[in-house]
């Protein structure tokens, strides 16, 4: 299960949506949209920049929300946004709106024992819970409350665009702990980057998502389909 992250609405819409399709033509399972947010505390620097320049270009949440809505790509598709604009936008009212178009929201602000609160509150689409470094055997419990198919591991201390070593001890382990936990699929993240970091990655659970370096060749929809070519069958 590999997944390829995008800005929404970046560098354009069209730009966004051509972006889309090559990630479905090279075989990838899913993508995961990050709606652009004014404080996009878990991204890097090419990341964050990219949401600064949608942003800059007019990019709104409720547009984005309506390419999420058209894009159909015939895989399952993810947002990557923050608890304030699912407040803002209303928790019922984005349930409402985005439950037909997403399989599920990563809110990387949001810790998993708060998702309760949102699903109380009438929020139907599942939040895909996350796990870190630090995670204790103790915090597996609120993983296993969500309804996601599967559990975003944070393979790195830090922000998008680091570097991981998938092979340190203390990430096997990690590893090896969710998966006595858990019946989720693992998803690792941050700090893909080439073909032999994601070997390592899916050796270690089954799946991963590119981020950044997705990103990077966002505005270069040429560019970025040589790049995933290097992805294939892994």
């Amino acid at each position: 299960m590999k997944g390829i992250y995008l800005v929404g609405g970046y560098p354009d819409r069209a730009g966004f949506m051509e972006c889309c399709r090559i990630i479905v033509e090279k075989g990838f399972d899913f993508i995961e949209v990050g709606i652009p947010f004014n404080d996009p505390i878990a991204e890097g620097p090419v990341i964050a920049g990219a949401i600064g320049e949608a942003l800059a270009s007019g990019v709104t949440t409720a547009g984005v929300m309506e390419d999420l809505a058209l894009l159909d790509p015939g895989i399952p598709v993810y947002a990557m946004t923050y608890a304030n604009i699912i407040h803002s936008r209303g928790i019922r009212r984005f349930s409402a709106e985005m439950a037909p178009h997403l399989r599920g929201v990563i809110v990387p602000d949001l810790p998993n024992r708060m998702a309760r609160r949102f699903r109380d509150e009438g929020f139907a689409i599942p939040i895909v819970p996350f796990a870190t470094l630090d995670t204790r055997e103790s915090d597996i419990g609120t993983v296993n409350e969500s309804e996601s198919d599967f559990v975003y591991f944070v393979g790195l201390r830090g922000i998008t665009g680091g570097e991981s070593d998938f092979t340190s001890r203390e990430l096997v382990e990690k590893a090896r702990m969710l998966r006595r936990g858990t019946d989720k699929k693992i998803i690792i993240g941050f700090g893909i980057k080439t073909p032999e970091d994601a070997r390592q990655a899916a050796s270690l659970g089954d799946g991963y998502v590119i981020g950044t370096e997705a990103v990077r060749r966002q505005g270069d929809p040429a560019a970025l389909g040589a790049y995933l070519g290097q992805f294939a069958g892994l």
